[in-house]
């Protein structure tokens, strides 16, 4: 099955499944702490597929690769909190495995946001 163009979600444990991620991306891979985290498959070559995390990518085996819906917010979008009426950016994207749907981590006036939003939290900046 060709993953690229989907999003998924990519279960991996350090020390446990190392060889499930290409050498030269294992220490960046587990610093990032990928359990929940959403990716976007960018492409597929010589067995392994190409994820994508903001502006990282990663090697992995397709083997552990669950494909998610899309994200409607992605990292790096500036979206505007409706609660609040104010500004953030989107930091980190993670996936609720009992709500099946996404949820954000933001940055706002300099600081990480503790809070988890979701997408009915908060509408795109134009």
């Amino acid at each position: 099955m060709d993953f690229t163009g989907t999003w998924g979600i990519y279960q991996c444990f350090q020390g446990t499944d190392d060889n499930m991620v290409a050498a030269e991306n294992r220490e960046e891979f587990f610093a990032l702490k990928p359990n929940g985290k959403v990716f976007q498959c960018i492409s597929m070559s010589d067995g392994m597929i190409k994820l994508k995390y903001g502006k990282k990518e990663f090697r992995v085996n397709p083997k552990l690769y669950k494909i998610v819906n899309e994200p409607k917010h992605k990292i790096g979008e500036m979206v505007e909190i409706i609660e609040k009426s104010s500004i953030g950016q989107i930091m980190d994207v993670e996936w609720h495995i009992k709500d099946d749907e996404p949820f954000y981590f933001l940055e706002i006036q300099g600081k990480k946001s503790g809070k988890r939003y979701k997408d009915y939290d908060m509408k795109e900046v134009r």
